[in-house]
């Protein structure tokens, strides 16, 4: 299939299940094809001004997709149409909600643009009967306009985020409660996958959302609503993963990791990243605990480990910690892994490094010696050695500024 042809597929099917709109726009943001019914409000709705055309193909200099929060919390998400690097179209599809927004809500904010009488009605009834969408749903559908678009594969740390909200009133909303329903029902899903630490637990739970939806946590900020969640989220990971056989050590350990990483992350793309690592992380701990043929010995040690990251005690330290020689610790650690225990401890700081690298703008040097290397110019080769470049270039390839 050409573009065209793939485009047309994908718009088909987003309009299956849902009354999903698409709408094209030229390059100074002019309309060129549309199926919103209200396209005749879409600038205002996203607070575009005569700068909007040139901040938004500034942004296609780095194709990624982009997710817009607009007026009342209204999600939108953007991608770009190009042809040897020329910017030929951008491809608007939305708007839903990530929560349910009361009338009152909704026509004060419309009021905010300047919109009366029976247009403002007319819009209203039109914005009421949008979707309801979770956040990674509507992250999948960003993903395959991208592939549509570009044939592309990016993940869900791959978005581009700005808010151009112009007004949002009014206290928390109550959830409906078909919509409070189908959160639940999402939410434990996915914490009994982790539970059994099921590798496959992505393709599991997406088939199950549709109408699960986090909770309005902090209504009229986008931003602090996805942090909010994934903050409790991560609570609710680790409890699973202690079910599932993860010691309670090691999970209020990472727990308050991915808490703190996610409390001072800066934008939507470093709080998508921290929420993915973080559910991979639970699964493939629990996953090892449970069926990974180590033994009992091992599993204690691979959890000490794992909670003495940052401050690893001396190796005769570890040994007497688990009752056993150093000379057979080392040994066995290496039949059993295929790596050595300094190995083992250095990828795993390396893993923390990048998290600590897309989730602050603490220095390099502060973040390698608070992981224990001994130098920042070690710490740089190791880390080139792991991920195929240095620090410094991973967090500008991440947007992440010093």
């Amino acid at each position: 299939m050409n573009l065209h042809q793939r485009l047309a597929f994908f718009y088909e099917l987003i309009g299956c299940g849902h009354a999903l709109y698409h709408t094209v726009l030229d390059p100074s943001l002019q309309l060129a094809d549309t199926n919103c019914p209200f396209s005749a409000h879409i600038p205002a709705l996203l607070n575009w001004d005569e700068d909007a055309p040139s901040f938004f193909a500034s942004l296609a200099d780095e194709p990624l997709p982009v997710m817009i929060a607009g007026c009342a919390d209204l999600l939108w998400i953007l991608d770009f149409e190009k042809a040897e690097g020329a910017l030929l179209a951008f491809h608007l599809i939305g708007p839903v909600f990530l929560e349910d927004v009361s009338v009152p809500r909704l026509e004060a904010a419309i009021s905010a643009l300047g919109i009366y009488g029976g247009g403002k009605h007319e819009l209203v009834g039109q914005l009421t009967a949008l979707p309801i969408f979770p956040i990674n749903r509507w992250m999948d559908y960003g993903l395959m306009l991208h592939f549509s678009l570009c044939g592309q594969r990016l993940d869900s740390g791959s978005f581009h985020f700005v808010d151009r909200k112009t007004a949002s009133s009014g206290a928390p909303e109550q959830q409906r409660p078909s919509a409070s329903h189908g959160t639940w029902a999402m939410e434990q899903e996915l914490l009994r996958l982790i539970e059994e630490g099921n590798l496959d637990y992505r393709k599991r739970v997406g088939r199950l959302v549709e109408r699960g939806q986090m909770v309005p946590l902090g209504a009229g900020d986008t931003l602090r609503h996805v942090k909010n969640s994934i903050i409790i989220f991560t609570a609710l990971c680790a409890r699973a993963a202690i079910r599932g056989g993860l010691s309670p050590e090691v999970a209020y350990t990472l727990s308050d990791r991915y808490i703190n990483s996610a409390e001072s992350a800066g934008s939507f793309e470093e709080m998508a990243s921290i929420n993915s690592r973080m559910q991979d992380d639970f699964v493939q701990r629990v996953h090892d605990c449970r069926y990974a043929r180590v033994s009992p010995l091992f599993q204690k040690l691979f959890q000490y480990l794992d909670t003495h990251l940052e401050n690893t005690p001396s190796m005769p330290d570890i040994a007497k910690e688990m009752g056993y020689s150093v000379s057979y610790l080392a040994r066995e650690f290496k039949k059993q892994t295929g790596q050595t225990m300094q190995q083992y401890l250095r990828s795993r700081r390396i893993e923390l490094a990048r998290l600590a690298l897309l989730s602050s703008n603490d220095s390099i040097q502060n973040i390698c010696h608070s992981l224990g290397f001994s130098s920042q110019s070690y710490f740089t080769a190791e880390f080139r050695k792991a991920v195929g470049m240095t620090p410094t270039a991973y967090r500008q390839r991440n947007g992440v500024e010093e």
